[in-house]
């Protein structure tokens, strides 16, 4: 299953069309997402992305990932707005 900061990280590279931007809109090294990306991409056992020196494009795998992506992030901001509009505990 892969986890949220590498989901964040492929999202962020797609939408920035940059490691560098990504790492920035993320608060992380450029060695960070990297790594990100590559660990997902192995537990995903996909490519994502074809990388040529600094530009990269989405596979065919990567697109039908970023739409889930896409899903699987508005549904945590949903949750999120939801949970925040409840009432808090005491103490």
């Amino acid at each position: 299953m892969p986890e949220i900061r590498q989901v964040l990280a492929f999202v962020a590279i797609v939408e920035t069309g940059s490691f560098t931007l990504a790492a920035k809109k993320l608060n992380l090294t450029q060695s960070a997402i990297s790594h990100s990306l590559r660990s997902l991409e192995d537990s995903l056992d996909a490519r994502l992305l074809d990388r040529k020196g600094k530009s990269h494009r989405l596979t065919a795998s990567g697109e039908i990932f970023l739409k889930h992506c896409h899903a699987v992030i508005n549904e945590l901001d949903t949750a999120m707005t939801r949970m925040n509009a409840m009432p808090k505990k005491a103490g």
